[in-house]
């Protein structure tokens, strides 16, 4: 895999925690039973810890170009 095929794809992946991230807000939004917020909050710190590490992945990457 080329230096352009992985920045595509951690940008794929970008995209995909995104999307993750938004829908779990808006469950989060709609949901009054606390023992699911508390999983949920939890799931959303997970997708954020993700969505960094593919973020400084891509910043990496990017930057070794210049």
């Amino acid at each position: 895999m080329d230096n352009k095929e992985y920045l595509e794809n951690l940008r794929r992946k970008e995209q995909t925690i995104l999307v993750r991230i938004e829908k779990m807000r808006k469950t989060m939004n709609e949901t009054v039973e606390l023992k699911t917020l508390g999983f949920m909050t939890d799931l959303l710190e997970e997708a954020k810890k993700e969505l960094e590490m593919v973020q400084d992945k891509l910043s990496a990457s990017e930057n070794e170009k210049d």
